[in-house]
């Protein structure tokens, strides 16, 4: 009996405290990230109270094992991940230049984790650490997307006095949320998970005067 309270004890010491710094991928770093909704929002951009609410949110314990809530479901977005090539004509002459983009095969799926939620594997497989994988799973729609190797090659003429810039763009789907980790019902740990997924993606080519 007396290890039992001294194991209580330890586990209220060790209660989890909020951590908002996030372990993200590509995505976070991309140049413009806009939801459908107001409302919705990154993992990433979740304030401290915003966490503790969600987390308080967590009501129904559990013997041992996470439990987890979805903020954030299906949530659609656009982006633009990258500025690919900026051409300035300070001139009066026409501009002719040649150009080839190419995309290479890679999973269109990422993942980002906070606090004692972590991420496992290296490159593009990755998933959740432990059992949350399958509970995020169970919960959301968890699909792998890959694209093949293509090359576009083309002509961009920049008129006199003008500058062209080509973006990368896209629409995505993002879902996120919170669980609780809970080792003989008492919540030991605490985190935020995300999933990324781009559903559509391609070049945008504008045209604008200097």
């Amino acid at each position: 009996m007396k290890k039992l309270y001294i194991l209580l004890a330890l586990l209220t010491i060790l209660s989890p405290l909020i951590v908002s710094t996030v372990n993200g991928e590509e995505y976070q770093n991309y140049q413009e990230i806009v939801f459908d909704s107001d409302e919705a929002e990154l993992l990433n951009d979740f304030t401290d109270k915003e966490y503790k609410d969600y987390i308080k949110g967590i009501k129904k314990r559990k013997f041992i094992g996470w439990k987890i809530d979805v903020v954030n479901d299906s949530e659609a977005v656009e982006f633009i991940s990258e500025t690919k090539l900026k051409i300035y004509n300070n001139g009066f002459s026409t501009i002719k230049h040649d150009i080839t983009l190419s995309t290479k095969e890679e999973t269109k799926y990422q993942l980002s984790a906070s606090g004692g939620i972590k991420l496992s594997g290296k490159g593009d497989v990755k998933k959740f650490k432990g059992s949350i994988n399958a509970d995020i799973k169970a919960s959301i729609t968890y699909t792998s997307i890959t694209t093949s190797n293509e090359t576009y090659e083309f002509e961009i003429v920049v008129d006199p006095l003008t500058y062209v810039k080509i973006l990368t763009r896209g629409n995505g789907v993002i879902n996120n949320g919170v669980g609780k980790f809970y080792f003989f019902w008492i919540n030991t740990k605490s985190g935020g998970w995300e999933t990324f997924t781009v559903t559509t993606e391609y070049y945008e080519i504008i045209k604008e005067r200097i």
